[in-house]
This record gives C-alpha cells, sequence and structure tokens, in this order.
C-alpha cells in the first residue's frame, strides 16, 4: 500500500488541475522519494548478496518437484539454487542414505539457472515482491506472538469441582459443540445485598443466661425461626448468619428480566424482618425479656457477584457487601444526639476541619435504629424496577418527600413500599447542623405502622385528585 507508485502516478496526472500546481509539485516530490527508498532496497540486498537467495526462496515455491523438498532441506535447496553452495554438498546434506537422481539434479540446475537470470534481471518490482513478504512476515510474526500470548491466559478444565468454582466466578468459557448447546437460566447478572446488624447480642445473652434461660432458644424462636421463613416469598439466599450479623442476596438471573425486583423484595424482606423483630420485642417487654435492635442496610451492584468454595459450601465475594455494612451501622455520637421520632434514619457529613472521621473510616456518620436505608445506586434501580409517585407532605407540622410504589413477591403478590427521601445534614462540633447548600439526599424505607398508612393514604388522594 506505501509503494503503489504507478498507481500513484496516475492519480497525480488526473487530479494535476483539481490539485493546484503547488500541491501537484509536492505530491509529485514524495513520489520520487518512494521511488529512491524502494531503489535504495534494492541496492542494499544485493550488497549484501542475498538478492540471489531471497529470490530462490520466492521462486522456488511453485517450482520445486514435491519429491525434492521430501528429501532435502528447504534451506539448503535455497542455498543451492543461489549458488552458494554445489550439487556435492546439495546430496551430502541427505541423511538416511536416500540421494537425488540425475533427472532431479538436472531440474534443480535447470531452475538455478532460470533464478540467476532472474537475478540479473531483476528490477524495483522484484524488490517489491519481496518487501511485501517481509512485511507479511512480520506481521504474522505479531499475530502468532500475540494468540501465543492469549492461549497462555487459557487453561482447559477436567475436574468437576475447578469447572464448578470456575463456573461460579463467571471467568468459564464452555465451547460445545451445535448438539450440546444449552439455555443457562442460572447465569447470574444482576444482585442486591442486605445486612442487618443484630446489635447488643452479647448483652442479650448474658442477660437471658442470667435469667437461667437458653440464648440458643430465644434468638431461635424469636428471630431465626420467623425470618428463615420469610426466604422463599421474596427469594433471598442465605451468604451469612450469625448471632450479631446477618447478610443474605438477592439474585437476578440473565434469562428471567420479569423476576428483576431484586431491590424492591429485598426492601420488602427488611421490613418484614423489623416487623417480625418488633412484634417480638413487644411480647420479650411484657415478659421482662431482653430486646433486639437491628440496624438494615440495602446495596445494589449490576454485575453477578464471585464465589470460593469452601469443600462444597459457596462463600460470596461482592463489593455491595462491605457497602451494605456501612448503610447498616449506626455511630454511637449520633444514639446520644437523636432523640427517638417517627423515622429511624438519618445520616449527616462529617464537617470539613474535624479531627476524627466517621466509623470504619467514612467521611459520614448515620443514625439506623430498626431502620432500613439503601443507598443511591440500589434506589436508582428501584425506579427501574417499579413506577414511584413521589409527592410531599406534612406530618406533624414538619414538610417530608415520599416515593411510593408497589412491587411483587415470588408468589405474584402486589405489595405496597414507602420511601423516604432525606437530606444529609452535617456533623461539627458534636451537633446535627443543616446543611441548606447540599444537595445530598438519603433513601429510608419506611417502617413506622402509623405513618405507612398516612403516605399510602395521601397518595391515592393525590392520585384520585390529579385524576
Amino acid at each position: 500500500m506505501l509503494f503503489v507508485i504507478e498507481k500513484l502516478t496516475l492519480d497525480l496526472s488526473e487530479n494535476r488541475n483539481a490539485l493546484g500546481f503547488r500541491n501537484w509539485w509536492r505530491s509529485r516530490s514524495e513520489i520520487k522519494k518512494l521511488k529512491r527508498t524502494l531503489a535504495a532496497f534494492s541496492k542494499l540486498l544485493r550488497s549484501r548478496k542475498v538478492l540471489a537467495q531471497l529470490l530462490s526462496s520466492h521462486y522456488m515455491r511453485r517450482s520445486l518437484n514435491p519429491l525434492i523438498m521430501e528429501l532435502v532441506d528447504l534451506k539448503i535447496v535455497c542455498q543451492f539454487l543461489s549458488g552458494h553452495i554445489t550439487s556435492g554438498k546439495l546430496q551430502d546434506s541427505i541423511t538416511g542414505g536416500g540421494k537425488l537422481n540425475s533427472e532431479q539434479i538436472k531440474s534443480l540446475e535447470s531452475l538455478k539457472n532460470n533464478i540467476s537470470d532472474k537475478v540479473h534481471k531483476a528490477d524495483m518490482s522484484d524488490s517489491m515482491k519481496l518487501l511485501s513478504d517481509f512485511s507479511r512476515y512480520r506481521q504474522n510474526l505479531k499475530y502468532f506472538r500475540f494468540a501465543h500470548r492469549a492461549f497462555n491466559r487459557f487453561v482447559l478444565l477436567t475436574d468437576e469441582d475447578e469447572i464448578k468454582l470456575s463456573k461460579s466466578a463467571d471467568t468459564l468459557y464452555l465451547l460445545p459443540t451445535s448438539s450440546e448447546i444449552e439455555e443457562d437460566d442460572e447465569r447470574i447478572c444482576h444482585h442486591a445485598i442486605l445486612k442487618a446488624d443484630v446489635r447488643g447480642s452479647t448483652t442479650v445473652t448474658d442477660e437471658l443466661q442470667a435469667k437461667g434461660l437458653n440464648p440458643a432458644s430465644y434468638f431461635s424462636t424469636r428471630f431465626f425461626k420467623p425470618i428463615n421463613k420469610i426466604l422463599e416469598t421474596y427469594g433471598a439466599n442465605k451468604v451469612f448468619i450469625e448471632g450479631d450479623a446477618i447478610i443474605l442476596s438477592f439474585l437476578e438471573y440473565e434469562h428471567t428480566p420479569q423476576q428483576w425486583f431484586s431491590v424492591a423484595r429485598s426492601c420488602g424482606y427488611a421490613r418484614d424482618m423489623l416487623k417480625i423483630t418488633g412484634s417480638n420485642n413487644r411480647y420479650s417487654q411484657q415478659m421482662g425479656l431482653p430486646l433486639l435492635e437491628l440496624g438494615v442496610g440495602i446495596c445494589y451492584s449490576n454485575e453477578a457477584p464471585r464465589y470460593l468454595y469452601d469443600e462444597e459450601k459457596p462463600i460470596m465475594i461482592s463489593g455491595a457487601i462491605g457497602l451494605a455494612d456501612r448503610m447498616s451501622s449506626c455511630s454511637w455520637n449520633l444514639r446520644a444526639a437523636i432523640k427517638k421520632s417517627l423515622f429511624n434514619i438519618d445520616v449527616l457529613r462529617i464537617a470539613e476541619g474535624e479531627t476524627s472521621k466517621g466509623e470504619k473510616g467514612q467521611h459520614y456518620v448515620r443514625y439506623n435504629v430498626n431502620g432500613i436505608l439503601i443507598d443511591d445506586v440500589a434506589f436508582s434501580k428501584l425506579r427501574s424496577e417499579i413506577p414511584l409517585k413521589s409527592f410531599r407532605m406534612k406530618i406533624n407540622g414538619k414538610e417530608y418527600l415520599f416515593h411510593v410504589g408497589q412491587y411483587p413477591d415470588i408468589d405474584g403478590r402486589k405489595k405496597d413500599l414507602v420511601i423516604r427521601e432525606g437530606k444529609v445534614g452535617i456533623w461539627r462540633d458534636s451537633q446535627m447542623l443543616d446543611d441548606p447548600d447540599s444537595d445530598e439526599t438519603y433513601f429510608e424505607v419506611v417502617v413506622n405502622r402509623k405513618v405507612i398508612p398516612l403516605v399510602l393514604d395521601a397518595a391515592t388522594s393525590s392520585q384520585t385528585a390529579s385524576a
């Protein structure tokens, strides 16, 4: 493409008037440079005494007898055809007792003379052919090295456990035949994480033991068994459950987009979890038993989680787990500063110049006592899952912004969901301050049994009025 001198010369003569004299003269000079470069290359091949050998390798591909190619190394044949070795040395190079017969030697001598003539008559077109061969070889060599690096990254798996681990980690590439192709209905594409922080479990255990009661039975009957019963209702999966931590995943599969309600269902599950905990707390209060307190955080990831395996047990790896952990946390400073109100969530940004960072190195402090906090990404996903009606209303003289919608559980039953959008404040000098210049917000799933009916009625009334 670089040395198509004939075509460039033809184009230049045809477009001389259109180019103008200056551009035409410049292009003409560039063509002359190409000719000089190609001539210099031809001269270089002759001065290095490699032209004959290169032309030999070029022409013998089409002219060499296949029977000769089976007996003699091609590099040796090329050296003979270019005049570097005699026929005797050619014969001596053949191993295994075989020799070329007189007819084969005669054909080689004829080809040698033919190539010698071509060497004497070689011009720039021959140099162009060789240059093209060089370029093509270098290109193919680069492709070869690239392919070598690429294939070195592949490992063929035959062990079933390794295949299972690689598949769950989404690093398995299947190359099936046409008869082996199957639809993979279990391919995860997105997921939501719910983290519930069960606070004060050690204190509760000590109080129960002091009363002569079994803590394991208490946690099992008052908490674990009831929340396990609703796992299937919301399509939740256990990731990690211990006395003071519960992590659940809500998975979305590639071939079932009609079931992509991971955030809505995680909100619904969290609300039912707190409802169960609140009901049992009322009973425990009557019986003089210690109360359970939770903080729930919900985060969403627009990709599949990764998995490790401890023998047969899968261990989920997801960045959303750490984020949900922060959402579920509660600052001890805010617990002392905030009085009990209609809502259970507050988020404050630590002011510039404060000496201490937030808990776990964060720039925010959160109040989360029996509340459900979802991050901004999860709320955006929620908007894509269900239609949300947004409106403002006053409760006890204060105005709030709510988002109301309905989502289906696994069985298709419609359930209401109320989200409060709050404004992030400032934490400065151990005080909570408003930040009128900031647009930062946070999102709380409303769990207050008195507030939810008021908001739903207001949403219905406003919808009827607008209709």
